[in-house]
Order: structure tokens, then sequence, then C-alpha cells
């Protein structure tokens, strides 16, 4: 069975949620920011955690594809964790 970590960043949704995906595009690339490192800080304790290395590139990839999918496509955290696992895993593999 591959191994994928969790991205467990709920804290995001208590620093404002929807509000602040509707902020002005400033405001909307610090969220983009906070979401891309949050996620970042969550998929590097996970591999850790699990002893595992990432693939070079791929917690960068999968952060701005989630910060991404929650504020330009209007996905939901967890739409936005899916759709880019899926896309990570095919773009490096599963670990």
């Amino acid at each position: 069975m591959a191994f994928f970590p969790r991205i467990g960043f709920v804290v995001l949704l208590s620093v404002g949620g929807a509000a602040l995906l509707d902020a002005a595009p400033a405001r909307a690339n610090m969220v983009g920011q906070i979401i891309t490192g949050k996620c970042a800080e969550a998929m590097q304790a996970d591999f850790k955690k699990a002893a595992k290395t990432p693939p070079a590139g791929m917690v960068d990839f999968t952060c701005s594809c989630v910060a991404d999918g929650m504020l330009k496509r209007r996905q939901s955290l967890d739409q936005a964790k899916t759709a880019c696992v899926q896309q990570a895993t095919t773009k490096y593999g599963a670990i």
C-alpha cells in the first residue's frame, strides 16, 4: 500500500474561513502564502513522523495546488486536498 501523508491544517479554517477566500487580490496572495506554508509544515511533519523523505518538489507542488484549489477554484479544503493528492501521486508516484 502506498503512503501519502495527510494534510492536516484545519487551523486555516478557524483563521477566517470563507471571508479570507473573498479577499482582494493582495490579501488573497497573502492567504495563499499562509495556506501553502501551513500545508508544507503539515506535510513535512507527516513525512518526518513516517520516517520518509518526499521527492524534491512534491511538497511545494501539492501545497500550491491546495492553495490554488481553495482560492482560485473555490474548492473546500477537502476537495482541494483530494484533487491535489491525486495529482501529486500521478506526478511523483506513490510513496
